[in-house]
C-alpha cells in the first residue's frame, strides 16, 4: 500500500471523525439543524472513502494522495494565518457617565412627577423617543403578563425579590482588619466565589472612568453625587442555559435572566458581608436599582473577555451568554489584566447578531468613537423599544453569537482555532451559518 493511500486514508478518518464528534454534540445540544447537515456529511465521507478504496490502484492514489493534501493545505493555512488580535481601543478622554442617562433609569421617571419634569428640563434631546417609548406596556406589566401568566409572575417575582435585597449591599466594617496578604486573599475570594456558585471571575483596579457619577436609582437619592472610592473592583460572571436562551426573545429568556441576577446578588452580598467582617470595605453591586459602576468594563478590565459588537460582554467560556456580578473594596488583592481573546477581530468579520437584532438596533457598520472608546454603538432607544414590545430582554442577539455555543470539547476546540488563526475565524463563521444558520432555529425551552 502506497504513502499517498495511507496518508489521504488517514486524513479521511480524521475528518470522518471531525464530523462524527460534530454529529454527536449537535444531538446532545439539541441542535437539529447542526445535527442533520453534519450527519449528512459525516455520511457523505464515508461513502467517498469506500468509493476511493474501490478505485483502481492508480486513480485510488491520486484520489488519496489529492485528499492528503488538501487537508495538510487547510492545516497549514490556519497555522501560517496568525492572528493579531486586537484590544479595545481608548482613543481619548472618558468622561464618568450619569446613571440617571442610562435607559433603563430613564424608564422609572413618571409622567407629572418632580423627578421627571427635572430630568427631561435638563436632557430635553431625550424627551420625545422616550415619551413615544412609554406608550407601549412596560416588560412584565399586565398586558405581557396575560400572555404567558406563568413565566412572566416568575420573572417578576425574581426581579421584586431583587428590589428587596438593596438595604443588603453595604454596611460597617469590623474594627480589626485581617492581615493575610494580597496573594493570598486574592485566592480566598476567588475560590469562595466559585464555591457560591459563580462560573468565572477577575479582579481590577476599580478604574473610576467605570463608575457612575450621580445615582438615578437605587437605596441611595435621586440625583446625589456617588462616591465610591474603592481601590479595587471583583467581577464575576454566572453562565446562562443554553435552553433557556434558545428560546429568545420569548418568556423564558426573561425567567433565565431574573435567576441568574439573583444568583448574582446573593453571591455577591455574601462576599461583601464577608469581606466587612475581614475588616475592610466593600460594596455589592447588584441588578435591578443597585448598580454604581459599570460592569461590562470592569469585567474586561479583569479578563472575563471582551466587548462585542452586540454591546455586551463577551465571555472567554460562555460568550455573552452570561450574566455578570461585582464587588468593589478595598481589601488588598492581586489584579488580574485584561485579555486579548481574538474577539474583536471575530466580531469584525461576524454580523450575526446584527442580521439576527429584531430591532435592528447593532450596527454593521465599523466601529465608532463614543465617550473615548471605539466600539460598536447600539441604537440603545431602539433596542429597548423592541424590549417592551416584546415583554422581554430578547436576547436574540446572545443566543446567535457563535460564542454562546455549550462549552465543551468540540467548541472549545474550535474557539481555541479562532483565539489564534485569522482564517479559522473568517471559516468558523461561514460554517456556523452553514450548519446552525444564518438565522438559527428557536427552540422550545424546559420551562413553558
Amino acid at each position: 500500500m502506497s504513502i499517498y493511500i495511507i496518508a489521504g486514508g488517514v486524513s479521511l478518518i480524521i475528518l470522518i471523525f471531525f464530523f462524527f464528534l460534530f454529529a454527536l454534540y449537535s444531538l446532545l445540544e439539541k441542535e437539529k439543524r447542526a445535527l442533520g447537515r453534519s450527519s449528512i456529511v459525516f455520511f457523505l465521507l464515508i461513502i467517498i472513502g469506500l468509493i476511493f478504496y474501490l478505485a483502481e490502484y492508480t486513480l485510488k492514489n491520486w484520489l488519496f494522495g489529492i485528499t492528503f493534501v488538501l487537508l495538510f493545505l487547510y492545516l497549514a493555512i490556519l497555522l501560517f494565518s496568525p492572528l493579531k488580535r486586537k484590544s479595545t481601543e481608548i482613543v481619548g478622554d472618558q468622561k464618568k457617565v450619569d446613571e440617571r442617562d442610562v435607559i433603563f433609569t430613564r424608564f422609572e421617571y413618571e409622567e407629572g412627577t418632580e423627578t421627571y419634569e427635572e430630568y427631561y428640563s435638563r436632557r430635553p434631546e431625550y424627551k420625545k423617543i422616550d415619551d413615544e417609548i412609554r406608550k407601549i406596556p412596560d416588560i412584565l406589566s399586565l398586558p405581557h403578563l396575560k400572555k404567558n401568566p406563568i413565566l412572566n409572575s416568575l420573572a417578576s417575582a425574581e426581579f421584586d425579590f431583587l428590589e428587596h435585597q438593596i438595604t443588603q449591599v453595604s454596611g460597617k466594617e469590623n474594627k480589626e482588619k485581617s492581615q493575610l496578604s494580597p496573594s493570598e486573599n486574592t485566592r480566598i475570594i476567588k475560590e469562595i466565589i466559585k464555591y457560591l456558585g459563580s462560573d468565572l471571575c477577575g479582579i481590577s483596579s476599580l478604574d473610576q472612568t467605570y463608575v457612575y457619577s450621580h445615582v438615578g436609582r437605587g437605596p441611595e437619592h435621586y440625583g446625589e453625587e456617588i462616591n465610591l472610592e474603592h481601590k479595587y473592583a471583583i467581577a464575576f460572571a454566572l453562565e446562562m442555559d443554553l435552553g433557556m436562551v434558545a428560546a429568545a426573545p420569548k418568556e423564558p429568556v426573561i425567567v433565565e435572566t431574573g435567576k441568574k441576577y439573583v444568583e448574582a446578588a446573593r453571591i455577591s452580598i455574601i462576599v461583601a458581608d464577608f469581606i466587612r467582617r475581614l475588616g475592610y470595605p466593600a460594596r455589592a453591586h447588584i441588578a435591578g436599582s443597585n448598580y454604581q459602576a459599570m460592569l461590562p468594563p470592569l469585567a474586561w478590565l479583569a479578563g472575563l473577555g471582551e466587548l462585542g459588537r452586540l454591546g455586551i460582554l463577551i465571555t472567554s467560556k460562555y460568550g455573552p451568554r452570561a450574566r455578570l456580578g461585582l464587588v468593589t473594596t478595598d481589601l488588598p488583592l492581586v489584579v488580574d489584566r485584561s485579555r486579548k481573546l481574538g474577539i474583536q477581530n471575530f466580531c469584525q468579520k461576524c454580523q450575526k447578531c446584527a442580521r439576527n437584532c429584531p430591532a435592528q438596533a447593532i450596527p454593521y457598520e465599523e466601529k465608532t468613537e463614543e465617550n473615548g472608546v471605539m466600539k460598536w454603538v447600539l441604537n440603545r432607544e431602539e433596542c429597548y423599544k423592541f424590549w417592551r414590545k416584546a415583554g422581554t430582554d430578547c436576547a436574540v442577539c446572545i443566543y446567535v453569537c457563535p460564542y454562546s455555543k455549550s462549552d465543551n470539547a468540540f467548541h472549545g476546540l474550535i474557539r481555541k482555532m479562532t483565539e489564534n488563526s485569522s482564517a479559522a475565524q473568517s471559516f468558523s463563521i461561514w460554517a456556523d451559518d452553514l450548519f446552525y444558520g444564518r438565522i438559527p432555529l428557536r427552540r422550545k425551552s424546559p420551562l413553558r
